[in-house]
């Protein structure tokens, strides 16, 4: 036999990502990268004593003795492949899977189901990314650390033809690319759903029941009910992941916790599915499109927190034939459809000598204790000495998994005895609540409280400040509105309160520990986060130490100055930066917006609205927007007319683009008359330019031409060129639409010059696909081929999705022209695809045009197209912009 390792052993298959998409590319150099490409992994694998099974093409079957082995060969072949100089600047992305086992020897090398799941965790991976089983995680974990790497949990898979869910985990290696699409497996379907930090524990017979009766053809929505910290929220979690292979077009999870309204409750629908508003529909209206045909699942989480939001969820349900809806609410949502599902704690083991060693060993409530104490003190271990101390803290706190996990992070400095006696002395009363709150629920406040009560002093207060914030903070942000005196030593509390799970770290979007986000002034990627239960619990604290008005006061402001510094930055240079940290503080600006209209403060209320309704456009909060606005103005009529001004010329532009053109007339007209009071020339121009745009649209061309040239006309005089630049693009569009192409030219030329000036991607971007098509129209299609993959690689740089779709519909259509028939049909499915992902159907007066291309493309085609169009579709949204930019 080949002198292959035997026993145990760890095995290793890789290849490279898109290599025919690279042979094509490099022609002949292709042979000369795969030369290297061999040259560098057989090195490594050398140098860390891998056996070489099987070689075919630019794969690799690969045995190493032991794991550990494996995973410094896998780290130094991503390493030296990400530092190679490829031809032609191409690069080589290898995908790696490895598992241990004890696969059975052949003349040949392996064979058995150690072979073929090691297949499978490859194929379910991507170029640059290492993947590895449970097993060998097991063996490699402990000398992660050393090595400068840590482990990133992938949560169970079902991999192909393989019956057994295999947990997959991810090696990040600092200095490289670590965040990648989901994994290709089975389960990996269109979805949201987050990643929980801690294992889950138990509950197998509860996630089997939810999960059969959410598959019930006859059952429509499924709501988990209980009292806060019962597990409702990760028995959803579990249930959906073990769904999301079951539905077609996948799960969503919707947080409804931190929502003030019900009213929000389709806007944070929308914001998990993708869909923005659309003209002439409400945001219900275009989700109910979205989902019309889709086989989909929604979680929906916290909702007793906005109850008077389900009946947007049953007018969804109704729309919606093969919409089913997984709910966790401290209450039923009282829908037709609704079957409840009441969440108890955890089993418990039995009092007195009742209880062995074993039957606590086995209790869901102690393992969870366990797991957990485990994650804080190193070495601890449940034993026959502690095991009846564990048992009796479990019992004491009725099973309750959040009561449960806030004593076991005591674990660090307590014994479990120890703390026993501390918490027998802080929850031998358990009635301290409101009497009209369920019993277990006071048994939570209590275990909260007793936790509280163990803080010291300045912990407490950082604690309870911390409580003004909604969907937690940066650490900047702790600073100003928690310590702004420097007065709290806020550094050590922070670390101690989450120390001592009563915050938690989170990460800005696509960032980690070693990353940070740079927004202005901003620095921080790590945010502060506090339960919501215990968010409620430090506001009563808060309350009663007589600091709630104070600390309220302190996070508005610090919401407006973050919302008026960020304004004039979200058109320009750092736009996309500050969108996205606007949208990561949105519920803190919800927050702040509410607290002021509460606390009759208007002006605050307006000038968050003034300067928020752009981020609210940008990312397509149009009605929710709208309605702050609203609101805000209706509370502050009395106030300072620029003000006022400012507000509707928000409401104003929101309106026209949901296609409401006579409430944004209106409003635009009355912003014009109060700019006017006020003696505001550039907010007079805004108004007029504005009111051209809104005349276009309600075909008032003369109209909308005057006001549109005298707007331009006083932006010249001031040297506005945001502004201008803004109301070239208006004059333009009425030109092209008379067929006066040249004039179009001349304005959009002007446009594009100035975006590019100011550095605005934005300005810049809509520019030059204006200016494509005007090009493309007087027949210089190599012209126009350039304008549109320029315009489309920023508005990708900028996540404008419905931009990056038309882009990609004219870069499509130029290679249909081109006879490039599989290139444009590819194209265009993709673009559909990310049409349906986000709601946004093709223009009506686009439609005639576009139909008329798909037809010559299937007469083209034959066939043939299905198939290439569903290839574009299922590509990422990357793979396909760089396709269209290739």
């Amino acid at each position: 036999m080949r002198d292959l390792p035997s026993g145990t052993v760890t095995l290793l298959l890789t290849d490279i990502e898109g290599s025919t998409r690279l042979l094509h590319r490099l022609g002949d150099r292709y042979a000369e990268t795969l030369g290297a490409h061999r040259e560098l992994m057989r090195a490594a694998f050398a140098r860390h004593g891998g056996a070489e099974v099987d070689t075919q093409g630019d794969a690799f079957f690969v045995a190493f003795p032991d794991a550990l082995a494996c995973l410094r060969a896998t780290v130094e072949c991503q390493r030296s492949h990400a530092a190679y100089v490829w031809p032609e600047g191409a690069q080589v992305r290898v995908r790696m899977g490895a598992h241990t086992g004890e696969p059975s020897r052949t003349e040949e090398g392996y064979v058995g189901m150690d072979v073929h799941t090691t297949a499978r965790i490859c194929s379910a991976g991507h170029g640059g990314q290492i993947l590895i089983s449970d097993a060998t995680a097991e063996r490699v974990s402990e000398a992660l650390a050393a090595a400068g790497l840590t482990l990133r949990d992938l949560g169970e898979n079902r991999l192909k033809d393989i019956a057994t869910p295999q947990r997959l985990y991810q090696i990040v290696i600092p200095e490289l690319p670590s965040d990648f699409p989901p994994l290709r497996t089975q389960a990996t379907r269109p979805n949201n759903l987050p990643t929980p930090p801690t294992p889950f524990i138990g509950r197998a017979h509860e996630v089997a029941a939810v999960r059969d009766l959410v598959l019930r053809g006859d059952v429509r929505v499924v709501t988990l009910t209980g009292p806060g910290g019962t597990g409702k929220s990760r028995l959803a979690l579990r249930t959906a992941n073990e769904l999301l292979h079951r539905f077609a077009d996948g799960v969503f999870y919707v947080a409804l916790g931190t929502l003030r309204s019900a009213r929000l409750v389709p806007s944070a629908i929308a914001k998990a599915l993708g869909v923005r508003e659309q003209r002439g529909a409400t945001l219900v209206e275009a989700i109910a499109e979205h989902l019309r045909d889709k086989d989909l699942l929604l979680v929906l989480d916290d909702s007793e927190r906005v109850r008077a939001g389900a009946r947007e969820v049953a007018e969804l349900l109704r729309a919606c034939p093969r919409l089913k809806v997984l709910a966790t609410s401290r209450e039923p949502l009282r829908l037709l459809a609704e079957h409840e599902v009441p969440v108890a704690p955890l089993g418990v083991p039995e009092r007195g000598g009742k209880a062995r060693f074993a039957e606590i060993a086995q209790s869901e409530a102690v393992r969870l204790f366990v797991d957990r104490a485990e994650s804080v003190r190193a070495g601890f271990t449940l034993s026959l000495e502690n095991a009846p101390a564990v048992a009796e803290i479990c019992r004491r706190l009725d099973g309750l998994p959040l009561a449960i996990e806030l004593a076991a992070a005591r674990a660090r400095s307590y014994d479990p005895a120890e703390l026993l006696i501390a918490l027998s002395s802080r929850l031998s009363v358990l009635t301290d609540g409101p009497v009209d709150l369920p019993e277990r629920q006071q048994t939570l406040r209590d275990a909260i409280a007793w936790s509280y009560d163990l803080l010291e002093p300045a912990e407490k207060v950082v604690f309870n400040r911390l409580g003004v914030f909604v969907g937690g903070c940066t650490r900047a942000a702790a600073f100003e509105v928690c310590d702004p005196n420097g007065e709290l030593s806020l550094e050590a509390s922070l670390a101690s309160l989450a120390a001592k799970s009563l915050i938690t770290l989170g990460f800005a979007r696509g960032e980690g520990p070693n990353k940070v986000v740079r927004s202005g002034d901003e620095s921080d990627a790590v945010r502060f986060v506090m339960l919501d239960t215990l968010r409620e619990f430090a506001n009563e604290q808060l309350d009663a130490a007589s600091e709630g008005a104070l600390l309220r006061e302190r996070h508005r402001a610090w919401c407006l100055a973050l919302a008026e510094r960020a304004e004039p930055q979200l058109r320009g240079t750092e736009s996309s930066a500050w969108l996205d940290r606007l949208e990561r503080e949105h519920d803190n600006l919800r927050a702040a917006i509410a607290g002021a209209l509460e606390a009759r403060i208007p002006e605050l209320s307006l000038r968050l609205g003034a300067a928020l309704w752009f981020y609210w456009y940008q990312h397509g909060h149009w009605s929710e927007g709208r309605e702050w606005l609203e609101r805000a103005l209706e509370r502050g009529a009395s106030s300072a007319p620029r003000l006022r001004a400012q507000a509707l010329y928000g409401v104003a532009d929101l309106a026209r683009h949901q296609d409401q053109t006579e409430e944004a007339l209106a409003a635009c007209e009355d912003a014009l008359a109060l700019f006017r009071e006020s003696g505001d020339d550039t907010g007079i121009a805004r108004a007029q330019s504005q009111l051209g745009y809104i005349r276009q649209v309600r075909g008032e061309t003369q109209e909308a031409a005057l006001a549109l040239a005298d707007a331009l006309a006083v932006f010249r005089r001031l040297g506005d060129l945001e502004r201008i630049s803004f109301t070239l693009v208006g004059l333009g569009a009425l030109a092209h639409l008379a067929g006066d192409l040249d004039d179009a030219c001349a304005h959009y030329e002007e446009s594009l010059e100035i975006g590019r000036k100011l550095g605005d991607a934005n300005a810049t971007a809509t520019a030059l696909v204006n200016l494509g098509e005007v090009v493309q129209q007087q027949g210089d299609g190599a012209r126009a081929a350039s304008l549109y993959g320029e315009s489309l690689a920023l508005y990708a740089r900028l996540g404008h999705r419905v931009a990056i779709a038309y882009c990609l519909e004219q870069i499509g259509s130029l290679s249909a022209l081109a006879g490039q028939a599989e290139r444009a049909a590819r194209l265009l499915g993709g673009a559909a695809a990310l049409r349906t992902e986000i709601g946004a159907p093709i223009q009506a007066f686009n439609r005639g045009r576009y139909d008329e291309e798909l037809a010559a493309l299937r007469a083209a085609l034959g066939e043939r197209f299905d198939a290439i169009w569903a290839e574009g579709g299922e590509l990422p949204r990357d793979e396909v912009v760089k396709l269209a930019l290739a």
